[in-house]
Parts: structure tokens; C-alpha cells; sequence
């Protein structure tokens, strides 16, 4: 077996880039409190430790800037970022406003070919909750609901709802999630199935209002339990509104 198909995959079911496994693995200390708030990120540093070159480090610090969990300092790596509450909150308020939208578009125009590849979709989805898979439940819930956003074209906006599925993933996983939850996301997608068979952006648009809000609580549950800095590391925006 070559050394690519041992290699993990992303959400798409694409083998993982080295830019996208070093992202994974520096988010992942940063909320596991393994690189503490205020803590320096150099890009040589972390190339070497990683054993890849400094151009996969420069994309993955970018990435963690624009998820808010660092901050880049010109010619000197980053800054690690205490992860901020309202930033979770506020992030997710934006994605269910989209998502809500493209899920309403997606009940009016879809045709029934779009609605059997979605089928087909969450039939993955089924299979990998049967299994508890959450590697594959994460990736067919992301291949599901990515299809369901990009299907009018708006990839900007389906751009901005990906942005913090990875953080998003990363708390959970931190703290774990169990059969329950996998069952609520399974029975709210087939939910959505039905009201887009039916032709019901009324009913597609609250299913999905609440499929957002229900992961959300659990998203913030994680947030909660996580070991908190004993001096937050407030971000320039935040010190000024205190001045």
C-alpha cells in the first residue's frame, strides 16, 4: 500500500495536504491549551518540527489568523490568540443567516437529480453513524452540507460557512460527542431531505435554523469545559472598547 493511501482525507474526501495537516495539528494545541494565549509561533520552527517547508506554515498560520485563533506579525510568525467566546458565537450567527438562505434556495431550485446525489450523500453519512466513524461522520456531514451550499453557485458565501468548520470540529473533539448527537444530525438531515423532496423552503430553512443552533449549544458546551488562561490575551479591538 503506498504511503499516499495511508495518508488521512479531507472533508471532501481528498487526500490531506501538508498545508491542511499542519493546520489541523496547530489548532488542535491551541485549544487543547497545549500553546498557551500570548505564546510565539515561528514559521522555521514550526517547519522543522513538522518536517515540511515554511510555505505550508505560512498557509496554515493564515488560515488560523482568519479563524481568529492567531494573530500574524510580519517577518516573525504569530501570536496565539485566547479563543474568544463572542467570536464562536458571532461566527455561527453569520453561518446559520447563509446556510439558512442556501438551504431555502436549495428547496426551491434543486432538481431531482441534485435531490438523489444529495440522497446519495447522506446514505455515507447513515453508514458512518452506524459505524461511529467520526472521521467519516465529519466528513460526509461537511460532503452533505457543502453540496447543499455550493449548488446555487454563491461560493463566496459557502466559502465564509467552511471557514470555521475546522475550529468548529476541533472543539467538539476535544471534549468528544456522543451517539446521541450523531443521531440528532442524522435524523435533522433526513428532516431536510423530506422538505426538499416536498419542494418546502419554509420547512428546510427552520429544520435548518435549529440544526445549526442545536450543534452550536454543543460547541459552546466544549468552549465551556476547556482550561481557561489566567490572564486573557484580549485582541487590539477588544482593549479599545475597554479604554
Amino acid at each position: 500500500m503506498s504511503a499516499r493511501a495511508n495518508r488521512p482525507v479531507t472533508h471532501d474526501g481528498k487526500v490531506e495536504t501538508t498545508y491542511q495537516r499542519v493546520t489541523n495539528l496547530i489548532r488542535n494545541e491551541i485549544i487543547a491549551g497545549a500553546i498557551l494565549p500570548g505564546g510565539r509561533l515561528t514559521m522555521t520552527a514550526l517547519a522543522e518540527r513538522f518536517g515540511c517547508s515554511v510555505q505550508p506554515v505560512r498557509e496554515a498560520l493564515q488560515q488560523l489568523e482568519g479563524e481568529g485563533l492567531v494573530e500574524m506579525i510580519p517577518n516573525a510568525g504569530a501570536r496565539v490568540w485566547a479563543l474568544d467566546r463572542n467570536l464562536l458565537v458571532h461566527a455561527h450567527e453569520i453561518g446559520e443567516a447563509l446556510e439558512t438562505f442556501l438551504t431555502r434556495q436549495f428547496a426551491e431550485e434543486a432538481s431531482l437529480s441534485a435531490i438523489r446525489r444529495l440522497e446519495a450523500l447522506q446514505a455515507e453519512h447513515d453508514a458512518a453513524t452506524a459505524a461511529m466513524d467520526w472521521a467519516r461522520i465529519d466528513a460526509a456531514n461537511h460532503a452533505f452540507h457543502r453540496f447543499i451550499n455550493t449548488h446555487g453557485g454563491n461560493l463566496e458565501a459557502a466559502g465564509l460557512i467552511s471557514r470555521y468548520y475546522g475550529l468548529s470540529e476541533s472543539l467538539m473533539n476535544s471534549q468528544g460527542r456522543d451517539s446521541a448527537f450523531a443521531d440528532r444530525v442524522r435524523t435533522e438531515h433526513h428532516a431536510l431531505l423530506e422538505a426538499f423532496r416536498a419542494r418546502d423552503p419554509d420547512a428546510a430553512a427552520r429544520i435548518n435554523t435549529a440544526h445549526v443552533r442545536g450543534t452550536l449549544a454543543v460547541i459552546m458546551d466544549a468552549f465551556e469545559a476547556l482550561p481557561k488562561p489566567e490572564r486573557p490575551i484580549h485582541r487590539p479591538a477588544e482593549v479599545a472598547t475597554k479604554a
